[in-house]
């Protein structure tokens, strides 16, 4: 699918949507982070794209400092609404691009399904300035895999695809399998990776949720109505005949962990 930029700003539509059937992220994620981090119990965090909150409420219900940075204000609105009661978050409203924060003040940048959205001549410089020295960015990236070799609603879906987005190529390619996933890509300037995994979840989803599901992606948000409400309808109406009502989702939570390259004089003065 297009990775259109501008297309960042659809999610704001759906906050609530977005929340109700978008997957969750599994606590043995955040425990993975928490773990090899070692983060420590004053560790001030800040989340980039926190959306309705899926990825804050884990790590802000643990005492962590966290501030997250929000491009849409319904989706800020949502989160702050829903973890009112959190008095060590704060959300602001706006791109990261653009909002300034202290330099060298955060012990943890993460992000979850939303780095890919960030200018890519921004988001690695930005977060390299952004940690203190030592600092860890973890990329968390919600993958769309497959158990088996032949997925078969991922194929039987692919004339549908076709008739809507004749211009895309992406949906004609295999679906990936859990152990072809690899670390998030890095800028090596800024960067060291340190650690990457992923952790599978499955969904099982009626045809009506699954309509849900595709109404907060950024690729149908965006397109004209009339033509939304058939490719939603043709979709539906495959589920219903040729899956019996339902189908299974396999996802793959891949968790990349990439440490803050030290500069050379701070090297320097380490080895003195």
């Amino acid at each position: 699918m297009s990775n259109d930029i501008e297309l960042r700003n659809t999610f704001d539509k759906v906050s609530e949507l977005y929340d109700l059937v978008r997957p969750h992220y599994p606590e043995l994620l955040f425990d993975t982070i928490v773990k090899v981090v070692r983060l420590d119990e004053d560790a001030k965090l800040l989340e980039i794209g926190p959306g309705t909150g899926q990825a804050t409420e884990p790590l802000v219900k643990r005492g962590y400092d966290i501030t997250a940075v929000e491009l849409g204000s319904n989706l800020a609105e949502f989160a702050r609404e829903k973890l009112a009661n959190y008095k060590n978050l704060k959300i602001i409203t706006g791109a990261f691009e653009e909002i300034n924060l202290e330099s060298t003040s955060f012990d943890l940048i993460y992000s979850a399904t939303a780095f890919h959205w960030i200018k890519p001549e921004v988001k690695f410089k930005k977060s390299y300035d952004l940690l203190k020295n030592g600092g860890y960015l973890a990329i968390i990236h919600t993958n769309h895999v497959s158990e088996e070799r032949e997925d078969k609603f991922f194929y039987a879906t692919q004339p549908i695809y076709n008739r809507y987005y004749p211009e895309e190529k992406d949906f004609n390619v295999r679906v990936k399998l859990v152990e072809d996933l690899k670390l998030d890509k890095y800028d090596n300037k800024y960067f060291i990776p340190v650690f990457f995994k992923t952790f599978p979840l499955v969904v099982r989803y009626s045809a009506s949720k699954y309509i849900q599901l595709l109404n907060t992606y950024s690729a149908v948000i965006s397109m004209k109505p009339e033509q939304r409400i058939k490719f939603l309808k043709d979709i539906e109406e495959l589920i219903d005949e040729k899956f019996g009502g339902s189908i299974q989702k396999h996802f793959a939570m891949g968790l990349t962990l990439l440490r803050k390259k030290m500069k050379t004089k701070d090297l320097s003065r380490n080895n003195n």
